[in-house]
């Protein structure tokens, strides 16, 4: 899929855009438009250009004969991934019910500020219950907390069957700030083996070799 903050305007000043220029003020539905989309690529092919099928939603080019550039990414897989590196002109040649027919080919090298090599982070914002911020904290990370019981603090949790957080015989509270809430209560052997409850009516003890490895099997639902 196509990075849409990575799109730019097509001002790549060659034979390809001054046909794409003529192409769009022809009338659709002509011999005249029709023979000039064969002009277009013959020329493409002769550039050493490549067609694919597509979803304008995937490309965000729906307009016959409309084109962009594009700075492909290092990591970027499928039909694009032999231009990873270079700036690329696509261009939307066909339209169809789902797929649409693209072109894309080489314009030149990306320019070394505009290279980039790592898929970028989703940006999420995790929320956690600002009481937490009060109690010692076992692990952390930008998703997880881990904090220590406070029996004098009663959690409240949907998923709970009694509505809150039983923590009676439990060491730690695990809080996932993707739902914002606690999802399972913890302890721990001093060998640092790892047992944990999901918050659920029907939830069973699982055991597991480190804190790491419970919270990733939670979250995994690995166990009921």
């Amino acid at each position: 899929m196509i990075n849409e903050t990575l799109i730019l305007p097509d001002d790549y000043e060659d034979e390809v855009l001054h046909l794409l220029e003529k192409f769009r003020n022809i009338a659709v539905n002509t011999t005249q438009r029709e023979a000039l989309r064969e002009q277009i690529e013959t020329e493409l092919r002769k550039k050493k250009y490549i067609s694919f099928p597509g979803h304008y939603k995937r490309y965000y080019l729906s307009r016959v004969g409309t084109s962009y550039l594009y700075d492909v990414p290092l990591y970027k897989r499928g039909y694009l991934s032999n231009f990873r590196g270079k700036r690329i002109r696509i261009i939307c040649l066909y339209s169809g019910c789902f797929n649409y027919g693209y072109w894309a080919g080489i314009v030149y090298n990306s320019p070394q500020d505009k290279i980039i090599d790592k898929l970028p982070k989703p940006n999420r914002d995790y929320i956690f219950p600002g009481f937490i911020d009060n109690l010692e904290t076992i692990y952390r990370s930008p998703r997880y907390r881990v904090v220590k019981v406070d029996p004098s603090i009663k959690i409240l949790c949907k998923s709970a069957s009694a509505g809150f957080v039983e923590t009676s015989g439990w060491e730690s509270v695990l809080f996932d700030g993707k739902a914002g809430e606690p999802v399972a209560t913890l302890r721990f052997d001093p060998d640092g083996t790892t047992y944990a409850k999901r918050l659920y009516r029907w939830s069973q003890i699982s055991t597991h070799a480190t804190l790491r490895e419970a919270i990733d099997l939670i979250m995994r639902k690995k166990f009921l």
